[in-house]
This record gives structure tokens, C-alpha cells and sequence, in this order.
């Protein structure tokens, strides 16, 4: 049922198939992932309140 594998050299070792050359590379955090998720939240809302501002003192400006 070998149909997936690689055959093994003489120069790849059982470490060096078991362990992926990313691995070195600290995986992220739950912490930066959710501190990521807030800050692009906060920059969606703020985008959001920019685009909606022309209309808003357009509406403003049309009542007066």
C-alpha cells in the first residue's frame, strides 16, 4: 500500500522525513491570531464609517 510514499535514499534519514523543512518557524499564537482578527475588525468598522461620513453630512446639509 505504498502507493503515496517516495521510496527512501541513502541520503534522507528517518528525521528528515518525519520532520517538515517549516518546522524551525514558530507556529502563531491563539493570542496573535485573535489580536490580528480585533485590529482588522477595527480597520473594517473605521473604512466603514469613512465611506458612510459624504453621506451622512450630505444628509446633514439637506435638512438645514
Amino acid at each position: 500500500m505504498r502507493l503515496f510514499l517516495r521510496p527512501t535514499t541513502q541520503k534522507q534519514t528517518a528525521t528528515s522525513l518525519a520532520q517538515p523543512a517549516t518546522v524551525n518557524r514558530p507556529a502563531p499564537t491563539r493570542l496573535k491570531r485573535v489580536l490580528w482578527f480585533v485590529a482588522l475588525w477595527c480597520a473594517g468598522v473605521a473604512a466603514a464609517m469613512l465611506l458612510a461620513l459624504p453621506f451622512r453630512l450630505l444628509m446633514q446639509a439637506a435638512m438645514h
